[in-house]
């Protein structure tokens, strides 16, 4: 269940981890493989000189919505266009499962009711020359002209 920050957020921004690589190991629970995914992301952006993962929230193939980033803290995951927002990463770069696009769904709807349809969700792409997210954010989330769900 999602809960607001308390500093002021107006745009959620969606990512894709430009990755389908498998994070799961079949000796391990479904948990673990969403903790070892946060490792491993976390790992790439402390490499690019981050201070640790770039999103707030992390969702992986089977759907489960892993905190990355203390959401009281802006995201380092759109240069630029960080203050004011979330950002969410969806696992993939050609495979995106059906789990995860309804936990992606699901999850922004929670977003967008805690701000009483006040906040407005956009790709990475939009403020970026990366084509990112990779798949069709704006249909996913049924988004309007303006980005804001129904």
């Amino acid at each position: 269940m999602f809960e607001a920050p308390k500093r002021r957020v107006d745009r959620v921004f969606i990512h894709c981890s430009a990755s389908d690589m498998r994070f799961h190991d079949p000796m391990h629970e479904v948990e673990d493989e969403g903790q070892k995914m946060l490792a491993e992301i976390t790992r790439w952006h402390l490499k690019r000189g981050f201070d640790g993962v770039g999103y707030h929230y992390l969702i992986n193939k089977s759907g489960s919505i892993i905190a990355g980033r203390d959401r009281e803290k802006a995201p380092a995951a759109q240069k630029g266009h960080n203050t004011g927002t979330i950002a969410i990463m969806v696992h993939g770069l050609s495979d995106f499962s059906a789990s995860s696009m309804t936990a992606l769904t699901e999850f922004c709807g929670q977003i967008n009711e805690a701000y009483s349809g006040r906040i407005s969700f956009h790709g990475h792409c939009e403020v970026s020359w990366k084509a990112c997210p990779v798949f069709n954010y704006r249909k996913v989330l049924s988004l309007d002209r303006f980005g804001r769900m129904p």
